[in-house]
C-alpha cells in the first residue's frame, strides 16, 4: 500500500478514533442508561458491524464456566439412565465439544451421551478427532482460517487435569472417557442436508461461526441449524449479530432460558471494545423488550414444536 493510501486510511479514521476516545471517557454508569445503549446500537450498526469481517478457529478449553454449569444443570430433565445426543456445529478444534461433553458427564454420570462434531474445515476437524493439544500453540494452523489462540494456555493446566492427560512428548490428550461416542463430519452449516447428516440433538452448539456472515447468511445459516435441535432440546448459539438472533428465534418455537443469564453473558470478558469492535459483546440491557431473546445464550425448544 503506498504512503499516500496509508495516510488517507489514518486521516478517515481520525473522527472515529476521537469518538472512542470520548465514548471511554463517560462514566460507565452513564454509559448503561436506556439514551447511551440506544446510542452504542446506533454506532454499532452505523459504524462497526460491517468492518473487519473474517473467520478464525478462536477456541479453547472451559471458555464459558457459567454456560457449561446450566448445560449441566438443564440435564436433570432427563430421565435416569437415558439416552442425551450432543452436537457442536462449527466445532472448530473440538475444546468446546469436550468442555460440554465434560460438563454433562460430571453433572450426570448415568446418561449415555452421543456427540457429534462438525466443521466447514477439514483440517480442525481432524485435529478435534485427535484431541491432541500442545500448551501455548494453536492447534487449527494449516486451516483457511486464522488459528486463533491457544486451545490450552500453560496457566489453565491445573483446572484440567480431569479433561487433558500429558503425553510423552509434551502434548495434551483429551482423556478416553471423554474422545468416546463422538463422530466427527466435514459439513457446511448452511448446507440443507446437515439434518440428515446430524439427526436432531437434545443439546445443539452453534457459536461463534456466523457473527462473520452477513445478514442474509446468519439467518439462513441459524434457522438450517435450528431444524436440528429436538423437541425438547436446546440450542445454544453465541457470537451472531444481536439484531438477527432476536428476529429469528423471537418467532421460533425456542424460548430464551435466563437462568445465570447475565454471568454467562459477561463471563468472556475479552470481548470488549463495544461498540466500536465488531466482535465485542454488547452490554446486557434489560430495558431493551427483547431483552430476553437478545442477551440470552440458551434457547428451549417446547416439546410440542416440530
Amino acid at each position: 500500500m503506498s504512503t499516500t493510501m496509508t495516510g488517507l486510511n489514518t486521516l478517515r479514521q481520525t473522527p472515529r478514533r476521537l469518538c472512542r476516545v470520548f465514548w471511554e471517557s463517560i462514566p460507565s454508569p452513564l454509559r448503561r442508561t436506556p439514551f447511551m445503549f440506544r446510542t452504542g446500537r446506533y454506532i454499532y450498526r452505523r459504524f462497526t458491524k460491517n468492518t473487519a469481517r473474517f473467520q478464525s478457529h478462536y477456541t479453547h478449553f472451559m471458555r464459558n464456566p457459567p454456560l457449561l454449569s446450566v448445560i449441566g444443570m438443564l440435564t436433570s430433565g432427563y430421565p435416569r439412565n437415558g439416552d442425551v445426543k450432543v452436537a457442536s456445529i462449527g466445532c472448530s478444534t473440538g475444546a468446546e465439544l469436550y468442555s460440554v461433553l465434560y460438563a454433562i458427564k460430571k453433572a450426570r454420570s448415568d446418561l449415555f451421551v452421543t456427540a457429534h462434531g462438525a466443521d466447514i474445515s477439514g483440517v480442525v476437524v481432524e485435529v478435534a478427532k485427535r484431541g491432541v493439544y500442545f500448551p501455548n500453540v494453536p492447534a487449527a494452523e494449516g486451516s483457511s482460517y486464522a488459528a486463533g489462540r491457544a486451545e490450552v494456555a500453560s496457566a489453565d493446566l491445573p483446572s484440567l487435569v480431569e479433561i487433558l492427560q500429558p503425553l510423552p512428548d509434551g502434548s495434551l490428550q483429551v482423556r478416553d472417557w471423554l474422545r468416546r461416542d463422538i463422530t466427527w463430519l466435514t459439513a457446511d452449516a448452511t448446507d440443507v442436508e446437515l439434518l440428515d447428516l446430524v439427526g436432531r440433538q437434545d443439546f445443539l452448539l452453534a457459536n461463534n461461526f456466523m457473527g462473520p456472515m452477513d445478514d442474509l447468511m446468519a439467518e439462513r445459516c441459524l434457522r438450517n441449524v435450528m431444524r436440528l435441535v429436538a423437541p425438547g432440546g436446546y440450542l445454544i448459539v453465541d457470537g451472531i449479530d444481536l439484531d438477527v438472533k432476536t428476529k429469528v428465534l423471537k418467532t421460533s418455537g425456542f424460548r430464551p432460558v435466563v437462568t445465570r443469564q447475565y454471568e454467562i453473558w459477561a463471563s468472556e470478558a475479552w470481548k470488549n471494545g463495544w461498540p466500536w469492535l465488531r466482535w465485542a459483546r454488547e452490554p446486557l440491557d434489560r430495558s431493551a423488550p427483547d431483552w430476553a431473546w437478545r442477551y440470552s445464550v440458551i434457547f428451549h425448544l417446547a416439546t410440542d414444536s416440530a
